[in-house]
């Protein structure tokens, strides 16, 4: 019974075909169940299928020498296991031991020198590679593929064409090898025998060329021993089509393109746009810049396509020197190159620009506008005086200079314009008012002296002095230098000072609007800028009359129209190099804090404000689609000075201060000033509340430096007050005044007064009102000389004594508004004026003469 179980066992393990090759099979077959009997016969013994698992369990010696030389091939997913005990497995001299790829030799935890596998006398491996004369340990013996064999290399075919395969005999011999060539797997004649006497003894044939897979055997004899014959497959695979290619070009808005191999595909196909790496596997290339690429393809034998090659390209529109290349001027999808001399009549639109030869100018009030990068690699480009440069991609990197041309409005001896660089590392040396520099610190709210070699940072605001001797009026600065581009951060400080002196960074104009809006700075900064239009000369080294125009969500409050650098009317749109002071925003507290440019704030155009005589105007593009009903009145005296204040009921405002719509007076030493008030803040510009009521009364306050004559003006209205009535109240004379009439005149003192006047709108709130006589009296002494002003009711008399009582002057009979005595020769004393007015009412007032 146990010898037929046995015999079932041993039949189901292994088989022995007729060409003596016999294979052994199963999950686990026990070495001590396999004799030289069951295997008689055997010259090649195949360890599992190569597909399913099979284990040889060394359970026993397994000595196979009686089989003689033999070939013993342990094939894919199987394995002979040396864990069961310390037991050898030996084979006749002369055989050989091939591990495929996927065989393994193991002995799991019970390793050691005893597992043994031998040929003849050579102890081949021990399972750790100890033991006396051992060659090598299981790992070694798997990883070389075996014992007495022959290792292969052989390259591969693509189409057709010849192959070079390289052998050597494992294990690497010492001495002289011979090995031979067949083209059948047994007996035959070699058709070539080379002997290798040297190091590394390994041999290599080349073949004819090949057009169809074949297969050759090499055996290699060291000495006695020869190896089995292993059989080469030379592979000829067919060679990749040159791939189909779906491209898709940059665009200005996308600025890389796509190529796409849409045949051949499938499994095992790898793919090349430069001809040298291959992993891309899907064919799909996405994100590729412009340019000439090579296309192949591989397959997974190495096989290459011939290149398939595209170009991947924005359409490009030259201008040679006379004309453009596609018959007519660039579009925003195409590139611009300019190869010659160009002079601008009319806009220009573009993709990117690049200037490689010619002189290329950019005339007054013309426009280049590019999404993308501008370089100059040859030739030059400049932009005149109001002319822009817009670029749309704040990614886009610019290289190579331009020059950009700014001058100035006219300008007296010492006065200062307010700067910024349009372009990259201009030194405040390039500026025409160069002689004498300051940036602004709000850290100790004051000047900060800059010398001419300081590198101006994009974005802050620089002011220059006029040359002395200042030989024309309108100075010219020319910018060179890489175009600023992209966005450009600035710090905002709040600390002893509030206002910052920032300045556009682009070479074209930016919308104001756009600037306070943008998230970055709507919570940075209050939203009125302010600039600077200086309007007379220097008289003792102090300016006689100062004044910045302002500009928030309002409107506009402007200088004095007689001004040489003011008198126009912010537009909202700030030009190129423009600089200008902006207040950190009321509601921070003391800190550091950025604001930031944007390309998306660049405006084509409106690049010819930089506060010069012109009355031009333009819409700005949020706070001019808001609700706006205004009036602009102004403060003038006879020498000149000129203050102006906007008051307005604008969609989104409050009556409360508001950042975007209130803008503050900013006092710079102006002998007049008028305004209304909110809160602590005194307002150039006010923005109210909508709707309007007609029954709103309005304070508007004053200052003047000197005393005498001033006149309050009504310089323009717009929207409801087109008809609506205004009406000005004197609350010292009590006189209410209708100020769409014509201006009013009124005497005053030097100082300042919040309560004096107030705007009315309806008829209803005319009435008599009880003049405050001791305020509408005013007394000037000066050089003995003694003024008196009323503009309640005419003045009667005028009678002056000294602190003792004395009489110094006596005039009656005068009825008049303005009594100017002669000279009375009293030095400097303080003196008593009575005054009586033609209403009896009589007022004193004390004054020094000196």
């Amino acid at each position: 019974m146990k010898k037929a179980l046995l015999l079932l066992l041993t039949t189901l393990a292994y088989s022995v075909t007729a060409s003596a090759q016999c294979t052994i099979t199963g999950a686990t077959v026990n070495s001590s169940t396999l004799t030289c009997t069951s295997l008689a016969s055997c010259t090649t013994i195949y360890l599992g299928d190569g597909t399913n698992s099979t284990v040889l369990n060394i359970n026993a010696n397994l000595d196979l020498t009686c089989l003689g030389a033999i070939q013993f091939i342990i094939r894919n997913n199987a394995n002979i296991d040396f864990s069961n005990g310390n037991y050898d497995l030996s084979f006749a001299a002369n055989s050989s031991i091939i591990v495929e790829p996927g065989g393994n030799l193991s002995a799991g935890t019970n390793c050691s020198a005893s597992d043994l596998i031998k040929i003849g006398s050579v102890k081949v491996a021990s399972c750790n590679g100890s033991g006396g004369g051992v060659l090598m340990d299981f790992p070694a013996l798997v990883s070389g593929g075996g014992y007495n064999t022959v290792n292969t290399t052989v390259s591969t075919i693509c189409g057709s064409g010849t192959a070079t395969i390289t052998a050597v005999k494992n294990p690497t011999p010492t001495a002289s090898t011979v090995y031979k060539w067949y083209t059948v797997a047994t007996s035959g004649s070699p058709f070539l025998t080379t002997t290798v006497s040297s190091s590394p003894y390994s041999t290599t044939y080349t073949t004819p060329v090949l057009s169809a897979n074949t297969t050759y055997y090499v055996e290699a004899t060291t000495g006695s021993t020869t190896t089995p014959r292993k059989a080469v497959t030379v592979t000829v695979t067919p060679t990749p089509t040159s791939p189909s290619l779906t491209p898709v070009n940059p665009t200005c808005s996308v600025s890389t393109g796509s190529i796409t191999v849409t045949a051949p595909t499938g499994a095992g196909y790898t793919y090349s746009i430069d001809g040298s790496t291959y992993t891309n596997s899907t064919g799909s290339f996405t994100s590729v810049a412009a340019g000439t690429y090579n296309v192949t393809v591989k397959n997974s034998a190495g096989c290459v396509s011939s290149a398939s090659n595209i170009t991947l390209s924005v359409p490009t529109n030259t201008w040679n020197g006379t004309s453009w290349s596609t018959g007519t001027p660039p579009t925003s999808a195409q590139k611009i190159v300019f190869a010659g001399d160009y002079a601008s009549s009319s806009d220009v639109t573009g993709c990117s620009c690049h200037v490689t030869s010619g002189t290329v100018v950019f005339t007054t009030g013309t426009t280049l506008s590019v999404v993308n990068e501008v370089k100059v690699t040859g030739g030059s480009l400049s932009f005149d005086d109001t002319a822009s440069l817009v670029q749309t991609n704040d990614a886009a990197v610019n290289s190579g200079n331009i020059t950009y041309r700014r001058e100035t409005s006219p300008l007296k001896l010492y006065d200062y314009t307010y700067w910024s660089s349009p372009v990259a590392n201009a030194t405040l040396s390039q500026l025409a008012t160069n002689s004498l520099c300051f940036s602004f610190s709000p850290s100790i709210n004051n000047w900060v002296y800059q010398a001419n070699s300081t590198t101006m940072t994009p974005g802050v605001g620089y002011i220059g002095r006029t040359p002395d001797p200042l030989l024309s009026a309108t100075l010219k600065t020319n910018f060179v230098g890489v175009p600023n581009n992209g966005v450009v951060n600035v710090p905002i400080v709040k600390s002893a000072g509030t206002y910052n002196l920032i300045g556009n960074p682009y070479p074209s104009a930016i919308d104001v609007d756009l600037f306070l809006t943008d998230a970055a700075n709507s919570g940075v900064v209050n939203g009125t800028v302010y600039f600077w239009t200086h309007n007379t000369s220097i008289t003792n080294n102090n300016y006689t009359i100062n004044d910045y125009a302002k500009y928030n969500f309002t409107g506009s409050v402007r200088t004095s129209t007689a001004a040489l650098s003011g008198g126009v009317l912010p537009t909202g749109k700030i030009g190129a190099g423009q600089g200008f002071f902006i207040e950190a925003n009321s509601a921070k507290a003391n800190g550091t804090y950025t604001a930031s440019f944007k390309n998306s704030m660049r405006v084509a155009g409106n690049n010819a404000q930089f506060f010069r005589n012109s009355n031009s105007a333009a819409t700005s593009s949020v706070s001019g689609s808001l609700e706006r009903h205004r009036l602009w009145l102004s403060l003038t005296d006879a020498q000149g000075a000129y203050n102006q204040m906007l008051l307005g009921y604008v969609e989104g405002a409050t009556n409360d201060f508001d950042a975007m719509f209130d803008g503050k007076t900013m006092p710079v030493g102006n002998p007049v000033a008028i305004y209304t008030k909110v809160g602590e803040y005194d307002l150039s510009i006010q923005g109210r509340s909508l709707p309007f009521s007609e029954n709103e009364v309005i304070p508007v306050g004053y200052s003047s430096t000197t005393n005498g004559t001033l006149t309050l003006s009504l310089d323009n209205l717009d929207g409801l007050f087109e008809t609506q009535n205004v009406y000005l109240l004197d609350k010292v004379t009590g006189i209410y005044h209708d100020i769409k009439a014509g201006p009013v005149d009124f005497n005053t003192a030097s100082g300042t007064f919040d309560d004096r006047f107030e705007l009315h709108f309806t008829n209803s709130a005319l009435g008599t009102v009880t003049p405050d006589y001791n305020a509408a009296v005013i007394v000037v002494a000066n050089q003995n000389q003694l003024t008196v002003l009323c503009d309640a009711m005419p003045i009667a008399k005028v009678e002056v004594f000294d602190i003792l009582g004395k009489q110094i002057l006596s005039q009656k009979g005068l009825n008049t508004n303005h009594f100017q005595s002669g000279n009375l020769l009293v030095g400097t004393q303080a003196l008593l004026v009575k005054i009586t007015l033609d209403n009896d009412v009589t007022i004193i007032k004390k004054t020094l003469m000196n």
